[in-house]
């Protein structure tokens, strides 16, 4: 071999050296890198999950307060109902359900009328 082929073995010899002493020296220097990096990451996720739960939690709420208004609505709907409903109408309603019972081919059972004129009772009487 002649000096230039030996120098130069040299040279890729030392610098072998010096990049296996570097990455013994950096290698642990990325691993702690990398660390921070994912716990960094795993923050940033945290906090979106924070984020998102919130944001189911105000959904759910607003879901809760259409409930609340719903039932209000049926509640007031029920107390017109129930101050309009009277004893004759719902005699009336009983009637025409006995009639379009009658009229039914499935129907076996046998309505006797019992009140006044032979309208069936609704309220009992004293």
């Amino acid at each position: 071999m002649n000096l230039f082929s030996k120098t130069f073995w040299f040279f890729i010899a030392l610098i072998g050296m010096g990049l296996v002493v570097g990455l013994f020296f950096a290698f642990p220097s990325f691993v702690r890198y990398q660390a921070v990096r994912n716990a960094q990451n795993q923050i940033r996720v945290n906090e979106m999950i924070a984020r998102q739960t919130e944001q189911l939690i105000e959904n759910e709420k607003q879901k809760a307060q259409i409930r609340i208004e719903e039932a209000k609505g049926i509640a007031e709907s029920q107390k017109l109902i129930n101050a309009t409903l009277t004893d004759q109408y719902l005699q009336h309603e009983a009637i025409e359900a006995q009639k379009s019972m009658a009229g039914s081919p499935n129907h076996t059972q046998i309505y006797i009328p019992v009140g006044n004129n032979g309208i069936p009772l609704v309220k009992t009487v004293d």
